[in-house]
């Protein structure tokens, strides 16, 4: 970077009427949630395999279609489950789930094995039965089941079970009906003392005019025999699908396309000291809009750390356009957030405090407090000159929703609503920083800075 002679902050005058007393500092005090729900790592593991174990359901937040298919089936009734709830607990906190009377049944992988269980809302269970047996499903009181209607509610679990086979993990062993729980009792004696955890899944379902849930208990060990592919392929495939399950949701979700033709790398240090009318020297620059012709670029979405596009930039109508030629996901180095972003933040603000011949304003004398160097020097804040920080040199952002990102594709052209000749922005992490002009010193491309952001 070139940078102007040394840059000393102008002095402050004092007010009228003699020096102020020093304002004391504001107290800043940490905001705590009091009232949010505390989640250990261990009930997040159990949670991510948890959607692994039952991919139709996590992802997509609707049960899967053969599941539905079948129930259709037997009750000549559309049928509605989503999600409506997903909870790790411990054993002890079943008293706040499990109400009486209820139906419960037990799910077990094999004999003699950690066993899962399946509530159904008694008021479902009735009209279930009485849909079964040909009646409209109607409301009735609420009583415990009879021998038979256990039966019957037996039968319809099965023919759940084995719609849901199909979608379940592979390796895992398949699940059956042990049988019937009466009391939450013998549900937590069922369970033992040594479970550690259990990942409750509440399904909100719709028969009829009858809707209800359906509950799900699922130890954490069974989730222990869980192992999600380590084939970043088969994750991304899955991710994708959920994505485009879920893509009407994401048309108010908006963020910036970024067209980067260029990177320098200075010092977090230089990035601090960095101001009007210096000169960033770049590493490369793959478009030349300051002479008006076309080129290459990455389009980056966001921070753009999980991947980007190629794109050829071509000069249509005086108006830059992008085609985009390929994706890379999970490609490139990062940057390293916790160190880039803060430096980032920390860039000075548009107070132009150049010298005079060099800045826009040379009657201009603005200060600007500097770092103090003994704190650098306790801190080791003087080895922040040795991490290098890459900047992006953007042609132009374009603005876009996140279902229009996950519409892109090659071939595809966006209009960059540049013309040649407008300044480029300098960009850390996907914030800009500064904004300037292309420029050519003694043989070698940079940017000079008109003003910082």
């Amino acid at each position: 970077m070139m940078s102007t002679p040394t840059f000393r902050p102008a002095k402050k005058l004092p007010p009228p009427g003699g020096s102020a007393p020093p304002q004391p500092a504001r107290p800043w005090r940490p905001f705590v949630f009091a009232n949010l729900e505390k989640v250990s790592r261990n009930q997040m593991v159990v949670s991510q395999k948890l959607e692994w174990l039952l991919p139709g359901v996590a992802p997509t937040g609707q049960v899967t279609e053969g599941v539905r298919n079948r129930l259709k089936s037997l009750f000549e009734e559309e049928v509605r489950m989503f999600v409506d709830y997903v909870h790790v607990i411990p054993p002890r906190a079943l008293r706040k789930y499990v109400g009486e009377p209820t139906f419960m049944a037990a799910l077990a992988p094999q004999p003699h094995k950690t066993r899962g269980f399946m509530e159904v809302d008694l008021a479902l269970a009735h009209a279930a039965i009485d849909m079964l047996l040909g009646g409209a499903g109607e409301t009735v009181a609420l009583r415990p089941l009879s021998d038979i209607e256990e039966g019957v509610m037996s039968y319809v679990i099965l023919e759940m079970l084995k719609a849901l086979s199909p979608d379940l993990d592979p390796g895992l062993p398949k699940l059956r009906l042990e049988g019937l729980v009466h009391g939450l009792e013998e549900v937590i004696q069922l369970v033992g003392g040594d479970e550690p955890l259990m990942a409750v899944v509440q399904l909100k379902a719709v028969l009829g005019a009858q809707t209800g849930y359906v509950r799900l208990f699922i130890p954490a060990t069974v989730l222990g025999m869980v192992n999600p592919p380590s084939d970043s392929q088969v994750v991304r495939t899955r991710r994708a699908a959920a994505v485009a399950a879920n893509s009407h949701r994401l048309a108010g979700v908006k963020t910036w396309l970024r067209a980067e033709i260029g990177t320098a790398e200075i010092s977090s240090q230089d990035l601090l000291e960095l101001r009007d009318r210096d000169v960033v020297l770049l590493e490369q620059l793959t478009a030349r809009p300051d002479r008006g012709e076309g080129g290459s670029a990455r389009l980056r979405v966001g921070a753009g750390r999980v991947g980007w596009a190629d794109a050829e930039v071509v000069l249509e109508e005086g108006r830059y356009k992008a085609k985009l030629t390929a994706f890379h996901l999970g490609e490139g180095p990062r940057q390293d957030a916790e160190v880039a972003e803060p430096a980032a933040e920390a860039a000075p603000g548009g107070e132009g405090g150049a010298s005079p011949g060099e800045s826009t304003n040379p009657n201009l004398e603005v200060g600007r407090p500097k770092v103090d160097e003994s704190t650098l020097k306790n801190e080791g804040g003087e080895l922040l000159n040795d991490i290098p920080l890459q900047i992006a040199i953007e042609l132009a952002r374009v603005p876009v929703t996140a279902e229009g990102v996950v519409s892109l594709k090659v071939g595809q052209v966006l209009d960059l609503n540049r013309v040649p000749g407008e300044p480029v922005e300098l960009s850390v992490n996907g914030k800009i920083v500064a904004r300037g002009e292309l420029v050519e010193v003694d043989g070698h491309l940079g940017v000079r800075i008109l003003s910082l952001a």
